[in-house]
């Protein structure tokens, strides 16, 4: 065939495959950005909420969708992604699972009798990563900073060693199989890389940096050596690149780690112009992860009521350096929702807080009925994390007439514990426990004289009896629906 009649039959032929895509499909591979799926499927009717991924980073801050998964029904779930995206999903039975899809994939998701099934597209790489992934390594590391000579290099030959070749091999394993493509399985040995580093990262500041364990005071040559070894691990290829950012696991503690050591002349020179309060090491990052931490720290802080951040002064940074950011979208719309939600009449402040859980059910409106309490605070981190599970709770609790929800705070500050109520939208009676009441729970829940480890939920009877005192937290509704069930048969 001559030079000419090749270019012709070429012409042709890309011409004719051109034809075949819609237009929607020629944008979408002209911009690199394609379609994959989530299949969803339930025996029972459950919520699952879905972290999708924001401005083409990983999420675990911001739900996207809340899916209410019926029986028999399937719901398609249709994502863009730029050669791979993890999708976060969180199931009732407390369990989170990560998705690595790439352009075209489907992957089916069948939730039954409490687990997640899998399959479809690199299925035995999923359930490999949100099952068999990652065992706990730290125990071999640990053990070799109890000499009285730390050897660095051998701690580096043990990460190598026994954290990442046996993965390795069970990667390798699963793409010469054919159950896993190359680019899945790449996707999955640069993630175990960094979460290795991370578990590394973390004993060299617990054992050494923070002497937690042991009486040792690190000197400028140990500080020196973990910084080199720092370097060595997060300035590898697999550590580096755009799409670490794509990525769950936690690669920020480097820079923690180096803005620790720096002089306060380059500390004040890096946060001169630019200090927004909390993690000033993000500054050292790239602008694709000052972006992303930046941006899932301060949803954190928009929506757990906390105030981490210089929030104002945050917005306006991010705004001008990434005008068209979805983060940015995101948090202005949660500003907006700040400043003009209403408070629920729903919510039903106690001003006179009961000396006892048997007195509590004395309170109009409880009297006669079962309590389900919510013990919190406002300062408690996983306590305010469950209240984006009140939903499920009630409606669990709204099958049964006589059982209402109420929360017990062990604030101090009353005014600051109202604001939180109706932030966080507490539907319900709401008492800020007095010392006498928080005396009464310690005896009767923690056996002890005052209130113990939050959260914590309980069912007390319609004579403040405790029926149990450690019901399932909200994120694992599930598991309470057979607990009311069986009380209340």
């Amino acid at each position: 065939m001559t030079n000419k009649h090749f270019v012709t039959v070429t012409c042709f032929l890309l011409c004719l495959i051109s034809c075949n895509f819609s237009s929607s499909q020629k944008e979408e591979l002209a911009s690199g950005v394609q379609k994959c799926s989530l299949i969803f499927r339930s025996q029972d009717e459950i919520t699952v909420r879905v972290y999708k991924p924001i401005d083409d980073t990983f999420n675990y801050a911001y739900i996207s969708d809340v899916l209410d998964l019926k029986p028999n029904i399937s719901i398609n779930y249709e994502l863009e992604v730029n050669d791979f995206g993890c999708v976060m999903c969180r199931f009732p039975n407390g369990r989170r699972y990560f998705f690595y899809l790439e352009p075209g994939n489907q992957v089916e998701v069948n939730y039954e009798s409490g687990k997640v099934n899998i399959s479809g597209n690199n299925a035995e790489g999923h359930i490999y990563y949100n099952n068999k992934y990652m065992g706990d390594y730290n125990g071999n590391l640990r053990r070799l900073f109890l000499k009285d000579i730390i050897n660095y290099d051998s701690i580096y030959y043990c990460f190598e060693q026994d954290m990442l070749l046996p993965y390795r091999a069970e990667l390798k394993e699963m793409e010469k199989s054919g159950s896993i493509t190359p680019s899945f399985s790449a996707i999955l040995d640069k993630n175990l890389y960094l979460t290795s580093c991370f578990f590394l990262r973390g004993i060299y500041e617990q054992w050494l940096i923070y002497s937690r364990y042991k009486s040792y005071e690190p000197g400028p040559e140990d500080i020196r050596s973990i910084l080199s070894q720092m370097s060595r691990l997060y300035d590898a290829p697999y550590a580096t690149g755009d799409d670490i950012k794509k990525l769950p696991s936690y690669h920020m503690g480097y820079n923690q780690l180096k803005y620790k050591y720096l002089d306060a002349e380059t500390k004040e020179e890096l946060t001169e112009k630019r200090n927004f309060g909390a993690f000033p090491f993000y500054l050292l990052a790239s602008d694709s992860l000052q972006l992303q931490f930046y941006g899932k720290g301060l949803i954190s802080d928009l929506q757990d009521g906390q105030t981490r951040f210089n929030q104002e002064k945050l917005l306006a940074y991010l705004s001008e350096k990434f005008p068209d950011s979805e983060y940015v979208a995101i948090i202005k719309r949660l500003m907006a929702q700040k400043q003009s939600s209403e408070v629920s009449d729903e919510i039903i402040i106690i001003d006179n807080s009961p000396s006892s859980l048997k007195e509590l059910t004395q309170i109009p409106g409880i009297k006669g009925k079962y309590a389900y309490v919510d013990l919190w605070e406002t300062a408690c981190i996983p306590c305010v994390y469950e209240f984006k599970y009140n939903d499920d709770v009630h409606k669990l609790l709204a099958a049964y007439n006589n059982l209402v929800s109420v929360y017990i705070s062990i604030d101090k500050d009353k005014e600051l514990w109202k604001s939180r109520v109706e932030k966080f939208d507490l539907k319900g009676y709401n008492i800020m426990a007095s010392e006498s009441l928080q005396k009464d729970i310690g005896m009767k829940v923690y056996d002890g004289t005052k209130v113990g480890a939050i959260p914590r939920y309980l069912l007390l009877d319609i004579e403040g009896n405790i029926v149990n005192d450690n019901l399932p937290r909200p994120s694992r509704s599930v598991q309470l629906k057979p607990i009311l069930a069986d009380v209340f048969k």
